[in-house]
């Protein structure tokens, strides 16, 4: 016997092994909803790309192409934070550059 089924009755083995295929099913949902928020992603950052020469909001579309593609992978969602820290960044700049010039000066 094997440490895996020792101290196993037969039945419970065989109950385990019964489970296995609606395991396997599982991973195979699993691996088409990755294949799925890949090429979803990919589009959608394409289309953004695309957009950022051609009319339409380039910036939303990759941003959201970002978005989509760290909900599976932890590469994309790490560049998704890291824009979104410098998008944030300099929207800070430019807010309290105008509020300067204005002379309200920057927000406390």
């Amino acid at each position: 016997m094997t440490t895996g089924t020792m101290g196993r009755s037969m039945a419970e083995t065989k109950a385990e092994t019964a489970a296995a295929p609606g395991v396997r099913r599982r991973a195979h949902v699993k691996l088409v909803r990755k294949g799925a928020v890949a090429i979803a992603g990919i589009a959608l950052v394409t289309a953004g790309l695309a957009m950022l020469v051609l009319p339409g909001p380039g910036v939303v579309a990759i941003l959201a192409g970002l978005g989509l593609l760290g909900t599976e992978f932890p590469t994309a969602r790490r560049i998704s934070e890291r824009l979104h820290s410098y998008i944030r960044t300099a929207w800070h700049r430019l807010r309290d550059t105008i509020r300067t010039r204005r002379g309200k000066g920057p927000a406390a």
